[in-house]
């Protein structure tokens, strides 16, 4: 009876969270693994170390739910890369990629920073402003750029983001209003804002 409980629990937890963490795992999967493993099926894989780690789910309230699920979902990623890329098996960075249809196109989380209009000329715009945007984010410490991507691409809240950085909320609120100070900074020297 309690496992029933248990695997209703789950299943309305992930509902609640399985778009997000599909959307980090888009974010975060390197291209090489997805010659093997499209995001789908890691996201299965992470529902079903969800499944394996239930009591690490249950304990410890305070942190977001999320937060926890992430690391799992990372640790997973982690684990597939160790078995698919790490392994004695063939190469996977000498097979091809099939080019992608419509339904699998995946975007460049970075380039939502900038236009999508698509005239050749506004092409060749957009991506030079990608290729500047990129260089800007180069000179940001990963600090910076990691607040940032937890809270715009992983879309997590204040509270979370202080959880995955194990730091206070009102220091995470610190760390993301200087982060987006130095990105803008670096932005305008470079006319980009």
């Amino acid at each position: 009876m309690e496992d029933n409980a248990n695997n209703l629990w789950l299943a309305e937890l992930w509902l609640a969270h399985r778009d997000r963490i599909s959307r980090l795992l888009e974010m975060k999967m390197p291209p090489v693994l997805r010659r093997r493993l499209s995001v789908e099926d890691l996201t299965q894989e992470v529902y079903m170390d969800c499944g394996r780690r239930l009591e690490f789910l249950q304990a410890e309230p305070d942190v977001p739910m999320y937060v926890k699920l992430r690391r799992i979902a990372l640790q997973t990623l982690a684990d597939q890369v160790r078995r698919h890329l790490g392994a004695g098996k063939r190469d996977a960075m000498k097979e091809s990629e099939l080019p992608e249809g419509d339904d699998g196109a995946r975007v460049d989380a970075w380039a939502q920073f900038v236009d999508t209009i698509s005239s050749p000329r506004t092409h060749m715009l957009r991506l030079e402003r990608q290729a500047q945007t990129r260089r800007v984010l180069a000179e940001l410490s990963p600090v910076d750029r990691e607040i940032l991507e937890l809270r715009h691409f992983e879309e997590l809240g204040n509270n979370e983001c202080a959880a995955v950085l194990g730091i206070a909320p009102k220091a995470a609120s610190i760390r993301y209003v200087r982060a987006l100070k130095r990105l803008r900074e670096l932005l305008e020297s470079l006319s980009l804002f």
